[in-house]
């Protein structure tokens, strides 16, 4: 080698060196690149030239690493990735002495830096992806996410998802169900799920936990060529995503809670501005219905005679006897603070009635007061967490139904009667004045029990008020809703009817002297006296009382078990 040529191979020797002092983050072909770029630079007098490939076109000539094929050709053989570089040199100038050596050295620390390259590139991959996924708040996307990263860092693995029943019935991406309870669920993803720890059946088969800081929601499965080995990179994004999950898991169940606190309120707020009991509890179930999805809604609540009718806004479904097999089911399992929760109905009700079913009971002060029960046909059409906010709900409605049933029976019992359980006089008044103002004719009927006293005397004053009793059911099941009955007084009862000519007055006094006679226990007969009032003969309220009674004396006067007319 002459000195030119000694002098270009330490130049060339020492940029050798300044590359590796910078310690680039650079692929294996891109150290090539600048090889080649920097070795013709330098030897350009001879015009070298240097030509990496994967494959050789002609003959090696002598094997090893270094073949020198004549004193213008050299072949350099990286072994550890099976490529070659050739050197020639041209216009008779050999090729220095010692540099295909320092070529080789220098690809093969090229070939450690291409190793850490990649791995500092995967690492920044994978920090990028964890990146992502703690961005995400919604659980279904963070699985989806994880999965496509993972095929982006090792594209060459397969993966399958394990998610146990709790998370997979909301996340509509493929997965197996993870069943402790039965024989065939994978073993291994089993055993990690159940561990949190990571789980390898064989080199190509590693199963994986999805885990956050307060659980384990899943298992992620990869297959394939050295997975076992990669577990530890993999473990990274499916860690970022347990914890990502979790999050959106925790983001989820506040603003369910806060859309639950929302909805509680609101209904509340409602409930508490509604003054009518049938408008009250046609919003509940409306409510009720949206909220939860129901096909059906039925409410029983406690009457003061212990008795639990259905109450209003209750779907007709309730009122047939289909009903009555899930009514009789709620009555005797329901307890006063689980209630029931039926996800699959069909044993109990048959395939062809409703398979889902919560049933809370109403409480009050820790006293049961009745029940609610809703219903839909599709099994598990309920979740747990929609049976926790039915009982709230309900819990907090209870309280506003009860009191304007309270306060409905504290005013039907100002206005009528505590022992035939008729209007009071004052409400009667009531009503003929409103309905002297807006009505254009009305009838009174005076009605007076015969020989009342006589019958106290014989079977005693308890007999007396069972027989008002009777009498007052008979007027009760034989007038229009729009009429009201009255206890007058005494014996003494009354009957307005709004809106009506003498005539319907003097045919309801004949109808009921009939069937008083006839349905009472002993029996007894009654006298009616009839008054009327309208636009052509206008009165007021006193003169109407004072005709009605002077009618009733006159029926008593010519033989009682009549009725008269003023």
């Amino acid at each position: 080698m002459d000195k030119q040529t000694e002098d270009l191979y330490l130049s060339f020797h020492q940029k050798l060196f300044q590359f590796f002092l910078k310690k680039p983050a650079v692929s294996y072909d891109d150290s090539v690149a600048w090889l080649k770029a920097a070795a013709e630079s330098i030897f350009s007098f001879m015009s070298l030239t240097l030509h990496p490939s994967s494959r050789l076109q002609g003959s090696r000539g002598e094997s090893g690493p270094i073949s020198q094929v004549n004193d213008y050709y050299t072949i350099i053989t990286i072994e550890e990735n099976s490529k070659y570089i050739e050197l020639l040199s041209q216009k008779n100038h050999k090729v220095p002495e010692r540099l295909a050596e320092s070529i080789r050295l220098f690809l093969m620390h090229c070939l450690e830096l291409d190793a850490l390259f990649r791995d500092e590139l995967k690492k920044t991959k994978i920090y990028e992806k964890t990146e992502l996924l703690h961005e995400l708040m919604d659980q279904e996307q963070v699985l989806k996410t994880m999965l496509e990263s993972l095929r982006d860092v090792f594209p060459f693995l397969t993966y399958c998802l394990f998610l146990s029943y709790d998370e997979d019935q909301y996340i509509n991406l493929p997965a197996i169900e993870l069943d402790v309870q039965s024989e065939s669920t994978d073993s291994f993803a089993l055993d990690a799920y159940l561990s949190g720890q990571v789980k390898s059946k064989n080199e190509a088969e590693v199963y994986i936990p999805i885990k956050g800081r307060q659980g384990t929601y899943g298992v992620l499965k990869a297959l394939g060529p050295g997975a076992a080995d990669m577990a530890a990179d993999i473990c990274i994004i499916s860690n970022a995503a347990g914890k990502a999950f979790e999050n959106s898991r925790l983001y989820e169940q506040s603003q369910n809670m806060i859309s639950n606190l929302e909805l509680i309120n609101e209904t509340s707020h409602q409930l508490n501005r509604t003054k009518r009991l049938p408008d009250m509890m046609k919003s509940l179930s409306e409510r009720l219905i949206s909220s939860f999805g129901a096909e059906e809604v039925g409410f029983f609540y406690k009457n003061h005679l212990g008795e639990e009718p259905l109450l209003p806004g209750s779907t007709g479904f309730f009122q047939t006897d289909a009903a009555l097999p899930y009514i009789r089911y709620v009555k005797e399992k329901i307890s006063e603070e689980n209630g029931v929760f039926v996800g699959n109905g069909s044993s109990f009700f048959g395939n062809e009635g409703y398979a889902s079913l919560m049933g809370v009971p109403m409480l009050e002060n820790n006293e049961n007061k009745g029940f609610v029960i809703v219903l839909k046909k599709n099994v598990c059409s309920f979740s747990f967490e929609m049976f926790k906010l039915f009982q709230t709900l309900i819990r907090h409605s209870t309280l506003a139904v009860s009191n304007l049933m309270l306060r409905d029976r504290l005013k039907y019992l100002v206005q009528t009667d505590r022992l035939t359980e008729l209007y009071s006089r004052s409400y009667l008044d009531e009503k003929i004045g409103y309905s002297m103002k807006s009505d254009e004719s009305g009838v009174l009927v005076l009605i007076d029990i015969d020989d009342f006293k006589q019958i106290n005397d014989t079977y005693g004053h308890q007999k007396g008020d069972d027989i008002l009793i009777q009498v007052a059911r008979v007027i009760q099941r034989n007038i229009r809703d729009q009429d009201v009955a009255a206890r007058w007084g005494g014996e003494e009862l009354a009957v307005y009817l709004p809106k009506a000519g003498l005539n319907a007055g003097e045919m309801l006094a004949e109808r009921l002297i009939t069937l008083v006679r006839e349905c009472t226990d002993p029996k007894v007969t009654i006298s009616c006296g009839v008054s009327h009032w309208s636009q052509d003969r206008p009165k007021s309220l006193s003169p109407l009382f004072k005709e009605a009674d002077i009618a009733l004396y006159n029926a008593k006067r010519n033989g009682k078990n009549k009725f008269m007319t003023h």
